[in-house]
């Protein structure tokens, strides 16, 4: 099976088949983070954004607020790029983005095949460009609640983003990196990549290691990636 023919059998069947067990195990702990924003931060618990998903359509993905309630449907103002220190992230936002699990809510998005469990991390609208043949290839799929490239540029990201115009640095730095990484997952994805991403993931987030199986892959393979110093040397 090619790599685009398993990424769609995994997120149009398999991942909505998890998705459908998984919501009604983590709908409690989802209303209670809900219940947990509305009381320290006030309404709304959720906000919808849009994104771009498979084949350039835009679709509303949903999140547990993590940052201030600026605007009428309850999203922030300002830059549609999110630094570590940005001062409109909410403390309970900080914490819950600390662990990802403002990112929840995606499983109803899942279920309804917006996106898959794993794949490229959906992109606001402005950051597009369809006519760009890099976007239609890691378009081509639909997007994922996690992906490698987060495993990749997490740190270097957070780093790179601070200080003043974020969203410039963003396309001009970022940007690139995260389309080379999204490519190389979409144009190379199987049952055993995935499985390797998934361990990835528990090696960092549970684990708490600095380097994890896959970025070592993926460092070897483009030249892109290897310009990102590691979570280690960051570190330090």
């Amino acid at each position: 099976m090619s790599a685009s023919g398993w990424l769609r059998l995994r997120t149009s069947l398999l991942d909505r088949l998890a998705a459908l067990v998984l919501l009604p195990v983590l709908g409690p702990p989802i209303a209670l983070l809900a219940w947990l924003v509305r009381r320290r931060e006030g309404p709304p618990a959720f906000v919808a954004l849009d994104r771009v998903g498979a084949r350039g359509t835009v679709f509303r993905m949903w999140k547990l607020r993590s940052m201030r309630a600026e605007a009428p449907d309850g999203t922030a103002v300002g830059s549609a790029i999110t630094g570590a220190s940005d001062d409109r992230i909410t403390p309970t936002g900080a914490w819950m983005r600390r662990w990802r699990i403002d990112e929840l809510p995606q499983l109803w998005n899942v279920l309804r095949g917006d996106m898959g469990l794993l794949g490229p991390r959906p992109e606001t609208p402005t950051m597009v460009d369809m006519a760009d043949p890099r976007w239609r290839e890691v378009l081509s799929v639909r997007p994922g609640v996690a992906g490698p490239t987060q495993l990749v540029i997490e740190r270097w990201e957070a780093e790179t983003l601070t200080g003043d115009d974020p969203t410039v640095r963003y396309e001009r730095e970022v940007l690139p990196v995260k389309l080379a990484i999204d490519a190389w997952y979409v144009g190379g994805a199987t049952l055993w990549t995935d499985l390797r991403v998934g361990w990835s993931m528990v090696q960092r987030f549970l684990l708490h290691r600095d380097e994890v199986a896959i970025e070592r892959t993926v460092r070897a393979a483009l030249p892109e990636a290897r310009s990102i110093p590691p979570r280690s040397a960051s570190r330090d």
